[in-house]
């Protein structure tokens, strides 16, 4: 196994290196002590860091969640925002394998605020949203990002769905749909 002396240790480079470790290993390689090994330091050092490894999995998750929203800009309708969110996340988790797995059993870093609550939703409360649309509508279509990536990840199912049809194809058609209704209730057209 090589060694990554190079990687800062701090939490960037530690979670750089449990995404190297998840393309490896998979995510049930992705341990405290096969991290610690790959840093070239012992368990005790990732600890001042990382609280655990369910501490670990927030981070990566934040990370993946972070990628996907990296092309989101304010150019964007409400419709291009909510594609644009769902065909991020599912490019994200296609790049790393058992991301979506990943994404799936993650627990959330902090507490839940509404300062939190505001901020997440803001983006399409802008484009007429109410708070509560917004919310639902981005939790609606980063779980048909992640139900579909979780299709792709299983080689089983992704053999079997892709024998009947064309799984990406289908996740793109089931995004455009989605998101017309969510826009379509959320910004009725102004007569």
């Amino acid at each position: 196994m090589a060694r990554h002396r190079d990687i800062a240790l701090d939490r960037s480079g530690i979670v750089t290196a449990a995404f190297a470790l998840l393309d490896e290993a998979g995510l049930d390689g992705v341990t405290m002590r096969a991290l610690a090994a790959r840093l070239s330091v012992q368990a005790p050092a990732l600890y001042w860091h990382v609280r655990d490894k369910a501490a670990l999995g927030g981070l990566m998750a934040e990370a993946l969640y972070a990628e996907a929203r990296a092309g989101l800009h304010d150019g964007l309708d409400a419709r291009a925002w909510l594609l644009t969110l769902g065909r991020g996340l599912c490019r994200s988790l296609a790049r790393r394998r058992d991301s979506a797995r990943l994404l799936a059993s993650a627990r959330p870093l902090v507490q839940a605020s509404e300062e939190m609550a505001t901020g997440m939703a803001a983006p399409l409360v802008k484009r007429g949203f109410s708070r509560e649309q917004s919310l639902e509508a981005q939790a609606a279509v980063l779980s048909l990002a992640l139900g579909w990536s979780i299709y792709r990840e299983n080689a089983a199912m992704n053999a079997f769905l892709t024998g009947m049809f064309d799984l990406e194809e289908s996740f793109e058609r089931g995004l455009r749909a989605l998101v017309d209704g969510l826009v379509a209730e959320a910004v009725p057209p102004s007569s």
